[in-house]
């Protein structure tokens, strides 16, 4: 028993399959070509870009609109500096807890003289502090 094909193909079909493909590729690129042509000669838009002013204080916080990103390097770097600057720099976190702010080299020299919290036990059977003791230690959720 043969299980071959015992057909051939129509060379006709075949031949006339891809000439229509390449018609309608003819065509859309004709068509392309027109349209591109037709943007071009088209008037470059007149408007300028202005950035959104800042809402006000107690004013809303969101757009009604999305904002979209219009320089990504220029954001970036922008972005960068601020970090840059508050890593060696001082200033205020919080003003009425006394929480500030530290350039990272003296954080890092704070660090090596006075060390880290860590839980003390003075003996075998007292336990230091608590996670939750040792958190309202620090100042800014001593008041709540």
């Amino acid at each position: 028993m043969s299980t071959h094909e015992r057909t051939d193909a129509r060379v006709g079909w075949v031949f006339a399959t891809a000439l229509l493909v390449a018609v309608i590729v003819l065509v859309s690129q004709f068509m392309l070509k027109g349209y591109l042509t037709l943007l071009k000669n088209k008037p470059a838009p007149s408007d300028l870009w202005r950035p959104v002013a800042r809402p006000l204080v107690g004013g809303p916080t969101n757009p009604p609109y999305p904002v979209l990103q219009v320089s990504a390097p220029m954001d970036l770097d922008l972005f960068r500096a601020r970090e840059e600057a508050e890593l060696h720099t001082y200033g205020w976190i919080n003003r009425t807890s006394g929480i500030v702010r530290v350039p990272i080299d003296r954080a890092m020299d704070l660090v090596l003289q006075e060390g880290l919290p860590t839980r003390s036990q003075s003996g075998a059977d007292q336990p230091g502090p608590s996670p939750y003791q040792l958190i309202m230690q620090r100042p800014d959720t001593r008041n709540k």
